[in-house]
């Protein structure tokens, strides 16, 4: 169980917990703790990212938190994909996206691009690790 620090391009940091046996990697900010796992085990030349960012009293085992971006608080799944790791609404989620609920069009794309970071560090740091 590896564990490391990374930072992102907004200056926030996150420590990081892979968990290379299953494919998962929690990410710390401070009081926030989410998951990020891939989205097609067995194909890592799928350009493809889970992002689960849990909620209040989650019950996955992990204590997933959510996410705040600025003065957004989000909860819920995406997934990233394309070269740019895009943030869609997850094919599981029921067509809810939390980014949908961030009004201002700028901290959307803000809160999008975060995302988009997190999934790309780990396509290109954490998955070539996991033990497929």
């Amino acid at each position: 169980m590896p564990q490391t620090f990374v930072r992102f391009d907004d200056g926030s940091t996150a420590q990081v917990t892979a968990f290379l046996d299953v494919g998962h990697t929690l990410y710390g900010f401070g009081q926030d703790l989410i998951l990020v796992k891939p989205a097609y085990y067995g194909r890592p030349d799928r350009h493809a990212v889970t992002i689960s960012l849990g909620r209040p009293g989650d019950k996955s085992g992990y204590g997933l938190t959510g996410l705040h971006i600025g003065d957004w608080f989000l909860t819920g799944t995406v997934m990233c994909t394309g070269y740019d790791f895009t943030p869609r609404t997850h094919p599981h989620a029921r067509g809810v996206n939390p980014l949908d609920d961030i009004a201002d069009p700028d901290a959307r794309q803000a809160a999008a691009d975060y995302l988009s970071q997190i999934a790309s560090h780990f396509h290109t740091t954490i998955a070539p690790g996991i033990k497929w």
